[in-house]
């Protein structure tokens, strides 16, 4: 029944953002890494988001739900080293398959809205983006130490290093070494967005 009642959603566009209104647009927005099957971490974490969308689309407002794919990085082409394959054809195989998951599971996704990071038409916005900060002066190198698996050759974050120091990816004992890196300059705007706060007020769907 589910199932039936999912497919019927996406046919009458249930799930899609109406284009026209006054109201604000409520953005739960998820993103998830293309690893190729859900897992119940998945499932908890868009369920959240899906009864938010649900509770506000039964109140008459306006919502927009969509499904990002994160799909750039090596871990995907290390994966796809491993099996042999190009890394575009395992990350797409991989939204395929996730895709497919959720739809049974009946989110109430605007599929119409879906986004993938690793297409041209992504990330030509991101690229334009840097460029628009690098020539305002607000994009800039330095040297800075980080974490490096010497393994997949690739930073890691302080969460992705376990207490004996090891690599959760490929449990390689990690290395600090300087890195030469891009920073942006948000602290130059710390104080004006302190002070902006003040008159930041939160309305009845969590818009200022």
């Amino acid at each position: 029944m589910r199932l039936n009642g999912s497919k019927f959603g996406q046919k009458q566009g249930l799930d899609q953002t109406p284009a026209e209104g006054n109201q604000p647009v409520l953005r739960p927005l998820d993103v998830s890494l293309s690893l190729g099957n859900l897992h119940m971490g998945h499932v908890r974490n868009y369920a959240i988001t899906d009864v938010i969308a649900r509770v506000h689309r039964m109140k008459g407002d306006r919502v927009l739900h969509p499904m990002g794919w994160d799909a750039f990085g090596l871990p995907a082409e290390n994966a796809a080293i491993d099996r042999g394959i190009h890394p575009s054809k395992w990350t797409h195989q991989n939204i395929e398959q996730m895709r497919s998951q959720l739809q049974r599971l009946g989110l109430s996704y605007d599929w119409s809205r879906e986004v993938t990071t690793c297409s041209p038409d992504y990330y030509k916005w991101t690229q334009w983006l840097f460029l628009q900060f690098f020539a305002a002066g607000l994009a800039y190198q330095k040297e800075s130490a980080v974490n490096w698996d010497p393994v997949d050759q690739t930073v890691l974050a302080n969460e992705q290093v376990d207490n004996e120091g090891r690599s959760w990816r490929s449990g390689a004992k990690v290395e600090r070494k300087l890195l030469r890196q891009w920073f942006s300059k948000s602290r130059d705007y710390a104080e004006q967005l302190l002070h902006d706060l003040t008159s930041f007020r939160v309305g009845r769907n969590g818009y200022g």
